[in-house]
C-alpha cells in the first residue's frame, strides 16, 4: 500500500516538474508564431498533449 502511494506520489511530482519545463520553454517564446511553433514542436512529440487529457 504504500509502496502505491510513493509510487503515485514520484509520478506526480516528475509530470509537475515536466510540466514547468514546458511551462518555461513556452514562455520564452518572443511573439504569438513562435509560441505556436513551439506548442506544434511540444504535440509532435507527445509531451504537450498529456497534461490537457
Amino acid at each position: 500500500m504504500i509502496k502505491k502511494l510513493l509510487s503515485k506520489l514520484f509520478k506526480r511530482i516528475a509530470l509537475d516538474d515536466e510540466r514547468e519545463s514546458i511551462e518555461k520553454y513556452l514562455s520564452q517564446s518572443s511573439n504569438t508564431y513562435d509560441l505556436e511553433q513551439r506548442i506544434r514542436e511540444l504535440d509532435h512529440k507527445n509531451k504537450y498533449n498529456r497534461f490537457y487529457l
